[in-house]
């Protein structure tokens, strides 16, 4: 199935997960189509496999966040990561599906919940319209998707919150977008987006199959150096220096 062997298989109201192994190297979730939603090297669950999912963890180049907000866990790649690497981390993750929880648990190595970690079942809308904002976090993560009946993976629409969201972040905080495909015009709510962080938001182009919206409410700096390239690259096992170099501002 999927070129893989078929690890685990169930539904739920939503739709298909099933778990593929790749050659007993790269375990990944799928939404009943062939799009990986996440992936884990069975050696390291730690390791961002995705080149996407390292693009979002750009800003950790410029800022070391103590609060992180992720909406769609997937198989956690991204929570697992900051867990693990960042002792003083405290992240929040909010997913539809209590099932992809279950899964990321039992297949993927997601970590218990404790006084570092929270996942919320819940949708963005009914978890955003609830949240106390003021709970801030450094660092949002975006990156929920649900898989239609045709088969076609949807972004979901969170544009009509993009004020509620915005309010989430501290002063030099960051919200990172994952996009489907190579333009990021696309993305549900984009103009919202642009008119929001207007001259504080920036793409990268994830070799045509993902975009990457980054939107600050602080300046992005103009250069890093060296060293802190080469700490992330040996330490943290993260490519910033060819994600940095990619970072495209964003215009009308």
């Amino acid at each position: 199935m999927y070129g893989g062997e078929l690890i685990h298989q169930t539904s739920d109201s939503y739709g298909s997960i099933e778990v593929i192994d790749y050659q007993s190297i790269i375990r990944s979730m799928h939404f009943g189509n062939k799009t990986q939603q996440s992936a884990s090297l069975l050696c390291n669950p730690f390791f961002l496999v995705h080149k996407y999912s390292q693009a979002m963890l750009l800003p950790l180049c410029w800022q070391r966040p103590s609060r992180v907000l992720v909406f769609g866990l997937g198989s956690g790649s991204i929570v697992k990561y900051l867990y693990n690497y960042f002792q003083d981390i405290s992240i929040d993750a909010i997913e539809l599906r209590k099932k992809v929880i279950d899964i990321a648990s039992q297949y993927f190595c997601l970590p218990d919940q404790d006084d570092r970690l929270t996942i919320n079942t819940d949708s963005v809308y009914d978890w955003l319209n609830k949240n106390d904002i003021s709970e801030k976090y450094d660092l949002i993560i975006v990156d929920v998707f649900l898989t239609s009946k045709s088969g076609k993976d949807i972004t979901v629409d969170i544009s009509e919150h993009i004020d509620k969201v915005s309010e989430l972040l501290t002063d030099k905080g960051v919200i990172v977008f994952n996009q489907l495909g190579s333009d990021y015009h696309l993305y549900p709510g984009f103009d919202a987006i642009l008119k929001k962080f207007e001259n504080h938001l920036y793409s990268i182009d994830i070799k045509s199959v993902n975009s990457i919206l980054i939107a600050t409410k602080d300046n992005i700096p103009d250069k890093i150096e060296d060293s802190i390239f080469e700490d992330m690259q040996s330490n943290y096992s993260l490519p910033c220096r060819e994600y940095f170099d990619d970072l495209t501002p964003v215009r009308r």
